[in-house]
């Protein structure tokens, strides 16, 4: 989880610096909204299943799976009000989770390679 998120974050900061730069900088608060989204909303979703893992309390799951789309839900809603928001931007840095998975989904195809070359 720490290497999606650090990805994620890397991500995060390259795409809105590169944004700033080439582009208008209300493209740039699109992306990094889109992409601080996606990053805190696995950053808390991490620590949410960390407690429901340790306690095993299924309520707490539940809880956490509501209130976390009625969240993002809000925090989308705001956003579409603001001036500078650009939707296809918001939408490219949510999808900028993309990369940090294929990140994850390599380190973990050449770990269980490497294992494989071993036996």
């Amino acid at each position: 989880m720490k290497i999606v998120l650090t990805v994620q974050a890397l991500t995060t900061l390259l795409g809105g610096l590169l944004l700033a730069y080439f582009y208008a900088p209300q493209q740039a608060f699109s992306f990094v909204a889109g992409a601080l989204t996606i990053l805190s909303s696995f950053f808390l979703l991490g620590i949410g299943f960390g407690w429901i893992f340790q306690k095993k309390l299924i309520a707490l799951s539940i809880g956490i799976i509501v209130f976390k789309y009625a969240i993002l839900g809000i925090i989308i809603f705001t956003l579409v009000k603001l001036s500078w928001f650009n939707p296809l931007w918001f939408a490219l840095g949510v999808a900028s989770f993309i990369l940090s998975a294929i990140v994850y989904a390599l380190k973990e195809a050449l770990k269980r390679e490497g294992k494989d070359n071993v036996i």
